[in-house]
């Protein structure tokens, strides 16, 4: 057998110094090696730590069991080594030394079955390091020496599993965010320059995010403080074309592999592996969004809100199968072989996969979606270029997705229809600011927006600002059109008018209105007299008298808003519009409890109720329930409304529509008030049963102005809803007193919003005395948590168990630029330099809170929870 270039057989690699994390992984790999376990498998994308972990992991085994073990660095072979090669090198790390001249099998398979002076075999470990690259040749000496060493225990560590059939996986995923930051900072400590204060530890944990919370990536982004400053570092790390950390040079010389010395190093051991196809679908995936890691150990309970699915990956990314496998002499890829090809692509630790009970869908990581997008410039497709190609095929798949779920979404499909836009959000912004810089696919743009918000999407989502703000610079954008698309424009303006009446932008609606009328209404008396005749049908589209109708209910209480929302109604109707006409329909409802007679008011609620009932929309059909609770309030038993009330907030909940769940929350303060009211007149109820509804109706008020703050809506440009939250306060203010009534309402305004307490309150779910609402051990920290605002408090409790940025966003309806900014916000006000930190502020009340925060299903981190402790 060669000598040459032998290791030593005790070559084992030292344990690091500045090993991080990585709990529950260790705890993992010891239950398996005191098991029966014989392959055990560490895999995970390149440079992710599984060498660093085995390392740990043996190397705290080894201490306490004294097993021999061996470590076999197949990195040392080339890509393509044979058996033999493997083989061999097997031989070098197991073998002290072999003369006999025997096949370095014969001699393998003698020193593994070697038996005690007992006559026992014992017990040996060898660990094959880095087999991707040789996997096959690998895998068969694995399956052939477990075969014939019955004591033998492998631990293999590779980019993708080995393939035997008792191997156990033991998934080696991205650092969780406190682990991310504290290895950044260990590591920026090696450059002299320390991250200490709060900003620059929120630079940092941003640095981390995008660089997907990956142990190599963070410590060759922090390696470029020797030449840059924090925020440039986090300036090259835009996700986009102008990225920079592929061209980051290298950060070592020696004392790591080559692969290992730049990012891009990193990803091209694995990208080499690939074939052909594998590498030109995962170039095409980078015109997907980037994707982040999700939690292992909660997939099946996920509603996912990441990644793409796989009808969406085969429209985007397959050719036209020209039963050769090719297109234009190139390499191409057919639709019915590629979920084959991600299954590949994961494997190999280049895609990432998300499971939940009921869905599976794919994405790049941010780091690896950059390197593909630089590899999908390589391609060309009959002198068009390749990333504009499939763009473009992305931004119509999914304009062509929306606006097909607003067709179908009046009936049975509907709530499938809007969880797959909450879970295609972020494919689908991707796909509207293309359309900003794409040449002349503004109207996609356009038309994607149009679609969300006709599918009433900001209001299911929770996310009003975002998809107005994308809808008015979509529609800024056609202007340069030509010609003009004056239909859809209107429509859009219809739209963005009637979202910012809801948030009480009204001055932006009542312009929308105006430049709609004017491009219907050629005679200018019209143009200037119209608002005096809402009973006068202009010949204006089903989408402009809805906004007419829905800014007459809210800001001129103008009863002239049912019969013109109505007539929105039947124009739609004419149309074929059901999802439209069901729209007006529900707002027309509304309208006719604040602003009709009592006839009407029932009988267009109760209309609702039964047709949307029968419809099968259950979304809809909970927004029925809520107009019927509105009309029994104002016009009809205010008791029979509580029982409605709570049946419809229950389903709003249950379907996650915060939106919805305020407005259930108002409805009930306003019967409660009404209750009240009604009993006072009648002397039918004693002291005690009034001064409880006061109490209830005073707590929902302030819980309801918590919910308001969230959605971003102000109350008062919504003058109906004003006038009724009005009448309530006075009914319960003038039966407790004013400092009851201050104390009862503060009280609701300390329950939670993403813990639901005040909906749970409105359902009887949360007895008050359930909820403590002071913490006498937290005196000295309240001051400076009180100097967050409401929706600071909120994402701190987020922050503080351990939700990233990403998923807090994703959860609230806002963007992760602005939840980055309320961390920075959140670290100068508290003073800390850390997340670790902010658990220490959270009043004693809400700790529990943050426990249960911890194991929520949208955690993200991959981390076991964090344990709140005061300090």
């Amino acid at each position: 057998m060669s000598r040459e270039h032998r290791q030593d057989p005790g070559d084992f690699p030292a344990t690091a110094s500045d090993f991080v994390g990585r709990g529950p992984e260790l705890d993992r790999i010891r239950t398996l090696l005191l098991s029966s376990a014989r392959l055990i498998t560490l895999t995970g994308m390149g440079g992710i730590g599984k060498t660093r972990l085995a390392a740990e992991a043996i190397g705290r085994f080894r201490k306490s069991t004294r097993i021999p073990v061996h470590w076999v660095r197949l990195a040392r072979l080339a890509k393509g080594s044979d058996f033999t090669a493997v083989e061999e090198e097997v031989a070098h790390a197991v073998l002290d030394a072999d003369f006999s001249g025997r096949s370095a099998w014969s001699a393998l398979v003698d020193k593994l079955t070697n038996t005690t002076s007992m006559g026992r075999i014992p017990q040996t470990l060898v660990v094959l390091d880095n087999c991707e690259h040789v996997l096959a040749e690998a895998g068969s000496i694995i399956a052939a020496l477990l075969e014939a060493a019955p004591g033998l225990v492998i631990v293999a560590t590779s980019r993708e599993p080995v393939g035997w059939v008792d191997e156990h996986l033991v998934v080696v995923p991205p650092l969780s965010r406190p682990q991310a930051l504290a290895l950044f900072r260990q590591r920026a400590e090696l450059t002299g320059h320390a991250v200490t204060d709060a900003d620059a530890v929120a630079t940092a944990e941003l640095i981390c995010q995008h660089m997907d919370n990956h142990p190599l990536y963070i410590r060759l982004a922090a390696a470029r403080l020797r030449r840059q400053p924090l925020a440039t570092i986090l300036e090259e790390l835009s996700g986009g074309a102008n990225d920079k950390r592929m061209r980051w040079s290298p950060a070592w010389q020696v004392g790591t592999d080559a692969r290992h010395q730049r990012v891009p190093d990193v990803i091209a051991w694995s990208y080499d592996l690939c074939t052909d196809m594998e590498r030109l679908l995962l170039a095409r995936m980078s015109v997907f969004a980037a994707g982040h890691d999700t939690d292992h150990e909660q997939g099946d309970n996920l509603e996912l809100d990441v990644g793409a699915d796989l009808e969406a990956i085969e429209a985007v990314c397959a050719d036209e199968d020209d039963g050769e496998g090719t297109r234009d002499g190139t390499v191409s890829v057919v639709k019915e072989e590629i979920e084959g090809l991600l299954e590949r692509l994961v494997d190999q630790s280049l895609a990432s996969l998300h499971r939940s009970g009921t869905s599976v869908r794919y994405s790049l990581l941010e780091t690896i979606r950059v390197f593909a997008h630089q590899r999908l410039q390589e391609y060309s497709t009959g002198g068009t270029g390749e990333p504009e190609r499939v763009a473009t095929r992305h931004r119509q798949y999914y304009r062509n997705k929306v606006l097909q779920a607003y067709v179908e979404w009046f009936g049975p499909a509907e709530l499938d229809l809007l969880k797959w836009v909450r879970a295609s959000w972020d494919n689908i912004l991707v796909a509207i600011e293309g359309s900003l810089t794409a040449p002349d696919e503004s109207a996609t743009g356009l038309e994607i927006s149009v679609g969300l918000i006709a599918l009433r999407v900001p209001f299911f989502n929770g996310s009003l600002r975002e998809t107005r703000q994308w809808a008015e610079r979509t529609l800024e954008a056609s202007h340069t059109l030509t010609p003009q698309p004056t239909d859809l424009q209107v429509v859009a303006r219809s739209l963005i008018g009637g979202v910012s009446l809801w948030q009480g932008h009204n001055a932006n609606a009542e312009r929308m209105l105006d430049e709609c009328v004017a491009t219907y209404a050629a005679d200018s008396a019209i143009r200037q007299n119209w608002r005096q005749t809402p009973e006068i049908d202009l010949g204006l589209s089903a989408a402009v008298d809805f906004l007419w109708g829905q800014e007459l209910m809210l800001v001129h209480r103008d009863p002239a808003a049912i019969s013109v929302l109505a007539r929105a109604r039947e124009k739609s109707r004419t149309v074929g519009d059901r999802g439209g006409e069901a729209n007006c329909g529900i707002i027309e409802s509304m309208a006719a409890s604040f602003l009709g007679t009592p006839e009407q008011a029932l009988e267009i609620a109760q209309h609702n109720v039964e047709n949307f009932t029968a419809s099968g929309a259950q979304w809809l059909k909970s927004w029925a329930e809520l107009m019927w609770a509105l009309a029994l309030t104002k016009h009809g038993d205010s008791n029979a409304a509580l029982t409605a009330g709570r049946q419809a907030l229950a389903n709003l909940l249950s379907i996650r529509d915060p939106w919805g769940a305020a407005s259930a929350v108002h409805v009930r303060c306003w019967a409660l008030a009404r209750i009240i009211t009604e009993s006072i007149a009648a002397g039918s109820a004693d002291g005690d049963e009034l001064a409880a509804l006061a109490t209830e109706t005073a707590r929902l008020l302030g819980g309801a102005r918590t919910l308001r703050a969230d959605l971003g809506t102000d109350i008062g440009a919504l003058k109906p809803f004003a006038d009724e939250t009005d009448i309530a306060i006075d009914v319960a203010r003038s039966l407790l007193g004013p400092e009851a009534f201050a104390a009862a309402e503060e009280e609701g305004s300390r329950l939670r919003s993403e813990l639901n307490e005040v909906e749970r309150l409105a359902l009887g779910t949360l007895p008050m005395n359930d909820v403590s609402t002071e913490d006498a051990d937290a005196t000295d920290t309240l001051s400076e948590w009180d100097e967050l605002t409401r929706s600071e408090q909120e994402v701190a409790t987020f922050a503080a168990a351990g939700w990233t940025n990403t998923a807090i966003a994703t959860h609230r309806g806002t963007s992760f630029r602005t939840v980055d900014a309320q961390m920075t916000a959140i670290f100068q006000k508290l003073m800390i330099s850390s997340r670790d930190d902010i658990i220490r502020f959270v009043p004693g009340d809400l700790i529990d809170q943050v426990r249960k925060q911890s194991a929520r299903r949208l955690h993200r981190s991959g981390a076991r929870p964090p344990r709140p402790r005061r300090g």
